[in-house]
Formats: C-alpha cells, sequence, structure tokens
C-alpha cells in the first residue's frame, strides 16, 4: 500500500477495510433521501407554474392570431410547434420517471391515473384512500440499481438502447432547434439567450472520478439513489419548460402591443438552471427585451436581397439543405434611420444544421415485441404532424390506436421492423426504419387459492373453486385460463384420480379424492393446460400441496 511491505494481517486488515467504506457508500441516510424529496416536490411545483406562465403567453398567441392572422401567422404556427416538441419531451421524461419507479415497487401501470393540473404525472390510491403522485409513495426511493439499469444500461449510458442515451439524443434535438429558431428572431449563436440554452439543455460528456471522459446518461444516473434520479429527471422537466418560457417571450416580443394589448417592453430572465444544491451559487440575466416589426427592412445574405414574406412582412432566407453539417452564412441589414435620410447597417452571421432525415420510436413499455398482446408504440418524427406520418412492420401489423400512438400485433419470434414514411410538403419521404425483438409471452403460474404449492387445510382445499393461471413480474395485463387438469393423491392403499376439462374444481374431486385425504397427505394437481391471448396451450407443470 505504498508504507512498506505488509503482513498477512495488516493485508487481511486493509480488505475489511475497504470492505466497510463501500458498504457504508451503499448506505444512503435518510436525510438525503428526504433533501431528493423535498427538492422534487418543489420542481414539480416550479414545473406547475411553468406550465400556467406559458398557457397564458400561448393564449396571448392564439388571440393576436385570431385578431390579426396576415401579421401573427408565423409566430403562431411556431408556437403550435414548439409545444408539442416541448410537451412530447417532457412526457418522454415523465416516462422514464414512471418506468424507474414501475420497476422498482413491481406497480401495475393500471392502477395508476393522471390528475388535471398536475401535468402528466401519475397518481395512486393508497390502502388509507389517500390521493399521491407516484414520486411521492414511492417504496424503493434508497434504490441503487433499477435507475442506472434503465437509463444507464450495461455500456456505460453509450448504447442507444437505454434510456438516457434515448433521452440525451431527445434533448439534443430540441436544443439545436430553440437555438435555430432564437437565430430567426434575433437571439443568434452569439446572444445571451443562446448561451443560457446551451447551459440548460447541455449534454456533453463530462470527465469523471477517474479523469475519463463519462457519458451524459451515466454522470446523470448512475450511483445515485433512485429517488435522486427521480429529481434529476424532474430537474430536466423543468429546463425544458424554462427554455419553452423564454422562447415564447422571444417570440411574443415580435408582436407589438396592439396586437398583445401588453407593453413592446418584455422582461426576461434567463437562468442557466433554477435547481442548485446547497453551497453553489445562483445566477441569472436579468433585462428588458423590445423589438419593432413594423419597421421596414432591406436585408442581403451574399449581396442579394431577400424577398419579403407575405404573411409575415418579415424577409426570408430560403437556401436547399444539400450538404450535411453546419452551414454559415452573413447577413446585412439596412434600415432608415428614425428621422433621417441616412441607412444604419448592420451585419450578422447565423449558422444551421443539416441532419440526415431523423425518425424516432419509443416503444411505450420495453424495447420487444410480443405475440398476442397488443404491443402500444409511440412514433413521431421531429417537425411533422402525425398525421403526415405512415408506419408499416415486417411481421404483423400496426394500427393507429384511439390514444394517438400506435399498436403492434406481431405474429412469429424473431425481428420485427417498423418503417416510416413521412408527408413532408406534400411529399412523401422515408424517415428510415427501426428492429425490434420479437419473443412469445412467458408462461403463467398456476394457482390454487392463490397458492402455488405448500401446506394446506383440508377443509380450504375442500373450498377452493378453481385452478388459475397467473402472470407473473410480466409488464402487460394479460388473461390466461386454465382449460384442464388433473387431480390425484394416496388415500390408503389406493392412489385416486380425477381429470377436470375446464378451470373449475369439480364436485367429483371434491367428493371422491378432497374428502378422502387426511392429515400428511400429499394433492397432487398435474398436467395443467392453460390457454391465453395466442391462442396456444402452455403446460403449467405440477402444483403440490400436503394437508396438515
Amino acid at each position: 500500500m505504498g508504507h512498506g511491505k505488509e503482513t498477512p494481517r495488516q493485508k487481511m486488515i486493509g480488505m475489511m477495510y475497504l470492505f466497510y467504506t463501500a458498504l457504508m457508500a451503499l448506505n444512503v441516510s435518510k436525510d438525503v433521501l428526504d433533501s431528493f424529496i423535498k427538492i422534487n416536490n418543489s420542481l414539480n411545483v416550479t414545473n406547475e407554474n411553468f406550465i400556467s406562465k406559458n398557457e397564458i403567453a400561448y393564449a396571448a398567441i392564439d388571440k393576436a392570431y385570431a385578431a390579426n392572422p396576415g401579421k401573427a401567422q408565423a409566430i403562431y404556427d411556431l408556437s403550435l410547434v414548439l409545444k408539442q416538441k416541448a410537451d412530447s419531451l417532457v412526457a418522454e421524461m415523465q416516462y422514464f420517471k414512471d418506468t424507474i419507479i414501475f420497476y422498482a415497487d413491481k406497480i401495475d401501470r393500471s392502477t395508476c391515473f393522471t390528475i388535471p393540473g398536475k401535468g402528466n404525472r401519475l397518481h395512486i390510491v393508497t390502502d388509507e384512500g389517500d390521493t399521491v403522485s407516484l414520486e411521492e409513495q414511492c417504496q424503493s426511493k434508497d434504490n441503487l440499481d433499477i435507475a442506472a439499469q434503465i437509463m444507464v444500461g450495461t455500456n456505460q449510458g453509450e448504447d442507444e438502447s437505454c434510456g438516457g442515451k434515448k433521452l440525451e439524443l431527445s434533448i439534443s434535438k430540441f436544443r439545436e432547434w430553440v437555438l435555430e429558431t432564437s437565430a430567426k428572431y434575433g437571439a443568434d449563436s452569439l446572444s445571451a439567450q443562446a448561451n443560457s440554452v446551451k447551459k440548460t439543455l447541455n449534454t456533453d460528456k463530462v470527465i469523471g472520478h477517474d479523469g475519463a471522459l463519462t457519458s451524459w446518461a451515466s454522470s446523470q444516473f448512475e450511483h445515485i439513489p433512485l429517488m435522486g434520479a427521480i429529481t434529476v429527471l424532474t430537474q430536466w422537466q423543468s429546463n425544458i419548460r424554462n427554455v419553452e418560457g423564454d422562447l415564447l417571450n422571444l417570440m411574443y416580443g415580435q408582436l407589438d402591443a396592439t396586437s398583445f394589448k401588453f407593453n413592446k417592453l418584455s422582461p426576461v430572465i434567463l437562468a442557466p438552471s433554477t435547481y442548485i444544491m446547497q453551497g453553489n451559487e445562483y445566477s441569472s440575466q436579468i433585462f428588458l427585451a423590445a423589438f419593432d416589426t413594423t419597421q421596414a427592412l432591406d436585408v442581403y445574405v451574399n449581396g442579394r436581397k431577400l424577398p419579403i414574406d407575405q404573411e409575415s412582412g418579415l424577409p426570408i432566407y430560403k437556401v436547399n439543405g444539400s450538404g450535411i453539417g453546419a452551414q454559415n452564412y452573413k447577413a446585412v441589414i439596412k434600415m432608415p434611420k428614425p428621422n433621417s435620410t441616412d441607412t444604419l447597417e448592420y451585419t450578422i452571421s447565423g449558422e444551421y444544421q443539416v441532419a440526415k432525415p431523423s425518425l424516432v420510436v419509443s416503444p411505450t413499455k420495453m424495447n420487444v415485441f410480443y405475440i398476442g398482446p397488443d404491443n402500444p408504440v409511440e412514433i413521431s418524427v421531429p417537425g411533422v404532424p402525425a398525421d403526415k406520418i405512415a408506419a408499416s412492420i415486417s411481421n404483423g401489423s400496426i394500427t393507429k390506436s384511439s390514444s394517438g400512438g400506435y399498436i403492434v400485433k406481431v405474429t412469429k419470434a424473431g425481428k420485427a421492423t417498423i418503417s416510416v414514411v413521412a408527408d413532408i410538403n406534400g411529399k412523401k419521404q422515408s424517415m428510415g426504419s427501426v428492429e425490434f425483438r420479437v419473443k412469445t409471452v412467458p408462461d403463467p403460474v398456476a394457482q390454487v387459492l392463490g397458492m402455488s404449492g405448500g401446506d394446506i387445510d383440508k377443509a380450504r382445499l375442500q373450498a377452493a373453486p378453481t385452478v388459475d393461471a397467473k402472470m407473473k413480474d410480466f409488464d402487460f395485463d394479460l388473461s390466461f385460463k386454465v382449460t384442464s387438469f388433473t387431480v390425484s393423491a394416496q388415500v390408503g392403499a389406493y392412489f385416486l384420480s380425477e381429470q377436470v376439462k375446464s378451470n373449475r374444481i369439480s364436485p367429483q374431486v371434491k367428493q371422491n379424492i378432497f374428502s378422502k385425504v387426511s392429515k400428511g397427505s400429499k394433492v397432487y394437481f398435474e398436467d395443467i393446460k392453460a390457454v391465453g391471448p395466442d391462442g396456444k396451450p402452455r403446460n403449467l407443470g405440477v402444483l403440490k400441496f400436503v394437508v396438515k
């Protein structure tokens, strides 16, 4: 250990100390968990406030559009896209929060429900009859494994099948879209607002304790208790709502006071984050933003004067996205100087990203399709409305559901490929495809009176009505029915047996076998057959009971 040769006893003591230190690290204190719970609850309240404030801005844009469609068309359309993107990303984060708790606490999703005014957070009813959120009633707050398994996976968060990598890609796409949109309305890549967006939605790799680069997913969700991971996701929901509000303020500032019946000056608070740990510093930029969209402008890009958009009345720059990657250009803006014949001239550089068509396919439950049940799937293409998307599958069928998603039914084990085509400006364009594994639904567990064997009272055995088949630790709510079974027992010198062609324990079984067994007798339920949604019979093995 660096201080000379050690005796075997010294080495043993050193190893015991390391083991004790590791155990202490796993023992998450109640105070730490309580702090995460308080912060998470506070952030949820903050998010509800963000939603309320943002809805006021959306309503103001809607009102301006109703009053003057020609003037507010561009901002109105953009506000619809912004809301869809922000809501979708927040919902994706909520899905991972719920999934982590479902797996940790083994909760049936069908017992949960949402409450109006509480976002899309799930709630449940406790045994005492109280209604609480899924996050508040979580029983595995100190679990150190589930969040990392779901969000980081086995490849340090670099595998695109893990939740953290999927979320990182979604955040990155949203960030780039916000930066590009902000630049169109005056907040270029060097502006304070753009810098705030980059910091607030930063998903870069970080340097870990060992000095090596660590993935965003690993830095966010590894080696922290489950409640800490939930709090991190809630904070990211807050970040998205904060950025959504900032962009709304920027867009809202493009409309004059008569359109919104507000002053043209708009207060803006830009903060890299609204969540800080004790001992850290909170900082924000507070200023007034003002815009004048009624002033005529002459804008030139590469010496070419830009045409004026008839609906918005603003110069518009259009170029085909031929090359892949960052594309730079320089614009010169000329406008008459107030109360003068002179001309003011401003130069600004712009940048946009050209990417290959992208497709996002998010399985609602897991990255596996099962033969038999309906497999819910969410399919979206960034920037394309849901009614402009068409999906097909190579193994089975895919149809739209009433909830807005899709239902996949597969027919054979192996693999299934979902392909998506989008209608973009009247042109059909392939968005790519995603491959899934297809598996058979696992066998259910046979039970009598909720038991799979063991000691049982004779009176209780005689009162048993049916042999049941129950799914164990499976996310889908599937129903299996027992179709036949055989009951047998050794009574004295005779071996008695009765076959039943349904799931009900017949009177003959109870009279001919159950009534004759005595203490210590062994009763067997054998050759149990059950049928599920796929229509294929399953053999559920043998149940053994001992009469006590």
